[in-house]
């Protein structure tokens, strides 16, 4: 086979890094360019920068390129006005209810609250206030704590969720019922996306963005969390793009293999959790162009879900939880979860084989038909994601379960506490025993 192994050495430490997330592509782009720079680039070479459409695509991200580099722009960019987003990705500002005066005609961020009317009212995103979580089964879980806006998303996101959506009169009565001055997920911010895209969500580290003279441009700060802030558009940073890889039709790279001259015009690579295919297109000589097709183990900054007909299995940590709790209580799974956090770590996730025997054992021991565990499943995505999560392969789905079942909002995990004892998928609202984790000893 005429393959250029020093190419396929290039190819991997160029800088670049590629991770498919469903029907995207994310690319870390380790050279140091301005905002500009960097969009340009990724709209020459890719689609754009990138558009993060929800927390299971900012934790892919993080985990893809955390310890890769400390900083990198993403396609987010100040605009010309503000505009009002639910905080919860893939919903849509129709229904309203504005109390009398508000909106309020203002060139400011924020945030809104339901009043014991059901009348919504701008307020100071730094007030404190109870708040509502939404769920999309339709059960919203009232949180009595007062906490500011930002603090109170970051509690529903917590429980794998964010701040309640209300998209109907009937769903604004029933959540102006729960209390009065609550927040909810509603927020206005100037922030828009370099491809167009409509996405509302937000990753801000503590105090910003502080919109400070000539920040109009975002980074993730790999360093704190992969939280965002906002910069100065002309520092040179590395950046991430999105979108599939477009083939160039100029030489690559012209070399000499024995007494024949390899003249290499484009390549293509597909990447998988295991492997990296390069197909090559060259010629011999001056003769017609030729393909060749080789594929070698993923290298160390190439990282990939499988493709779609088998999607990957989001895991957690690698830290292998070594002291499980059987609770005997019936709880649902957002009360397990609570329960779990107040008095150990979380809710058990199982990452390998090894941790699921010792899951298995505990559940054994039950007073439920199944136990809930740390899964979850997002109908926007669909796509099952553990609740502290990295990227993994371990699955031990029953059959008909998993990416082969069918499953309503608000699903979640649990694993059978009898027989083979796989995992299924069970609406989020049952009462079940369930398994926490917690520090050895």
């Amino acid at each position: 086979m005429l393959v250029n192994s020093k190419f396929i050495h290039l190819l991997f430490i160029s800088g670049l890094y590629v991770f498919s997330h469903g029907s995207s592509e994310f690319h870390l782009i380790n050279k140091l360019k301005s905002y500009e720079e960097s969009k340009r680039y990724c709209r020459e070479m890719y689609t754009d920068l990138a558009t993060i459409h929800n927390f299971s695509e900012m934790n892919d991200l993080i985990n893809l390129v955390s310890g890769s580099t400390s900083r990198a722009w993403i396609g987010l960019e100040l605009a010309d006005k503000r505009t009002w987003h639910w905080s919860l990705p893939g919903h849509t500002v129709a229904y309203t209810n504005w109390r009398e005066g508000n909106p309020q005609d203002n060139d400011q961020d924020a945030c809104v609250a339901v009043d014991e009317n059901g009348k919504w009212f701008e307020s100071d995103c730094k007030s404190k206030m109870s708040f509502v979580c939404h769920s999309d089964g339709g059960s919203h879980v009232f949180v009595a704590d007062t906490k500011t806006w930002r603090d109170a998303q970051n509690h529903c996101r917590s429980l794998s969720t964010d701040l309640v959506s209300i998209l109907s009169a009937e769903e604004n009565a029933v959540v102006s019922n729960m209390s009065q001055n609550i927040w909810i997920g509603l927020f206005k911010d100037p922030w828009k996306w370099s491809d167009g895209s409509d996405s509302s969500f937000r990753y801000w580290s503590a105090f910003q963005p502080n919109y400070l003279e000539g920040q109009d441009c975002v980074t993730v700060i790999f360093k704190n969390s992969g939280k965002w802030n906002d910069l100065k558009c002309p520092g040179k940073r590395a950046f991430i793009c999105q979108g599939a890889y477009k083939v160039p039709t100029t030489t690559l790279e012209t070399t000499t293999q024995g007494a024949t001259k390899v003249t290499y015009l484009s390549t293509h690579y597909s990447v998988t959790s295991e492997s990296i295919t390069v197909t090559f297109h060259f010629t011999l000589d001056k003769n017609s162009t030729n393909v060749s097709t080789t594929t070698v183990p993923t290298t160390v900054g190439v990282s990939a879900a499988p493709n779609t007909t088998k999607p990957v299995t989001l895991a957690p940590h690698s830290n292998t939880p070594d002291n499980l709790v059987l609770v005997q209580q019936n709880l649902t799974w957002v009360e397990a979860i609570t329960y779990c956090r107040s008095n150990y770590i979380d809710l058990v996730h199982i990452s390998t084989e090894n941790v699921q025997m010792k899951v298995a054992e505990k559940a054994k021991n039950a007073t439920t038909p199944h136990v809930w565990i740390g899964l979850k499943y997002t109908c926007h995505s669909k796509l099952w994601f553990w609740i502290r999560s990295s990227s993994g392969c371990y699955q031990n789905w029953a059959p008909q379960q998993g990416y082969e079942g069918n499953y309503n909002c608000g699903a979640t995990g649990a694993i059978q506490a009898t027989g083979r004892q796989q995992w299924v998928g069970l609406p989020q609202t049952e009462k079940l025993n369930f398994i926490c984790y917690g520090c050895v000893g």
